[in-house]
C-alpha cells in the first residue's frame, strides 16, 4: 500500500471518532456503535498494513489492538453492567498484551527505581479516588485493571531509547491510553457526563494509532 493510501486509515479512525461523539450527542446509539467499530477497525488495519504480522512485537501489539477493538464494542452497549465488565476484561488483556509486546523491545532496568514508584503512586491515587464509588464485582475488577495499566506503563517507560522513534510512540501511546481510561472511570463511576467522552475518546484513538504506528520498521 502506498504511503498516501496508508494514511487514510488514521484519518478514517479520527473522523469516525468524531462521528461517534456526534451521534452520542444525538442519542443515535446504533450509528454510534457503527462509527466506533469503524474507528477501531481502522487502527487495527493501520497496524496490519504497517507490517504488524511480520515481527513478534507487531504480533503481540496487534493482539492488544484486536482486544481493544473487542472492548470498544462491549463498552458501547449502553447501560448494561455485564457488557461493561466484559469490556473491562478485554481491555485488561489488551494492556497485558501491550506490556508483553513492550518487553520484547528490551528494558532499561536502571530507570526502574524512578519509574516504578511514580507509577505505583499514580495507580494508588486513582484507586483511592475510585474506592468509595465501587461496589460488587467492581471492587475486584477495578484494582485488577489498575494493576494491568500500571504494568503496561512500567514496561512502556522502560523501553530503551536505542530503538529510536519507536520508543517515543510506545511511551506516548501507552501514556495516552492510560489517561483515556481515567476519563472512562470518571464517566462510569464518579461524574457521568458527555465531557468525559469528549476528552477521553479522542485520547484513546490517538493512543491506539500511536501504538499501531510503533510497529513501523520494527523487526524482531
Amino acid at each position: 500500500m502506498t504511503d498516501q493510501l496508508l494514511w487514510l486509515l488514521p484519518v478514517i479512525c479520527l473522523l469516525a471518532c468524531g462521528l461517534t461523539l456526534w451521534f452520542d450527542t444525538q442519542s443515535q446509539q446504533q450509528l454510534k456503535l457503527k462509527t466506533k467499530l469503524l474507528a477501531s477497525l481502522a487502527f487495527v488495519g493501520f497496524a496490519w498494513d504497517l507490517g504488524a504480522g511480520d515481527s513478534l512485537y507487531g504480533q503481540l501489539l496487534l493482539t492488544g489492538l484486536v482486544l481493544s477493538l473487542a472492548g470498544d464494542v462491549l463498552l458501547a452497549k449502553p447501560g448494561n453492567k455485564r457488557w461493561f465488565v466484559c469490556g473491562m476484561a478485554a481491555f485488561l488483556l489488551a494492556h497485558m498484551a501491550y506490556a508483553i509486546a513492550f518487553s520484547t523491545m528490551g528494558s532499561v532496568t536502571a530507570r526502574l527505581p524512578l519509574v516504578l514508584p511514580l507509577i505505583v503512586l499514580l495507580v494508588l491515587g486513582i484507586g483511592l479516588w475510585l474506592r468509595n464509588y465501587l461496589s460488587g464485582v467492581f471492587k475486584v475488577a477495578v484494582p485488577a485493571y489498575l494493576l494491568a495499566i500500571g504494568t503496561m506503563l512500567v514496561m512502556a517507560w522502560l523501553v530503551p531509547t536505542s530503538i529510536g522513534q519507536q520508543q517515543l510512540w510506545i511511551v506516548a501511546g501507552a501514556s495516552l491510553f492510560a489517561l483515556s481510561d481515567v476519563w472512562v472511570a470518571r464517566n462510569r463511576f464518579t461524574e457521568p457526563a458527555f465531557v468525559n467522552r469528549l476528552v477521553g475518546l479522542p485520547l484513546y484513538y490517538v493512543a491506539q494509532l500511536l501504538l499501531a504506528y510503533s510497529v513501523k520498521t520494527v523487526g524482531i
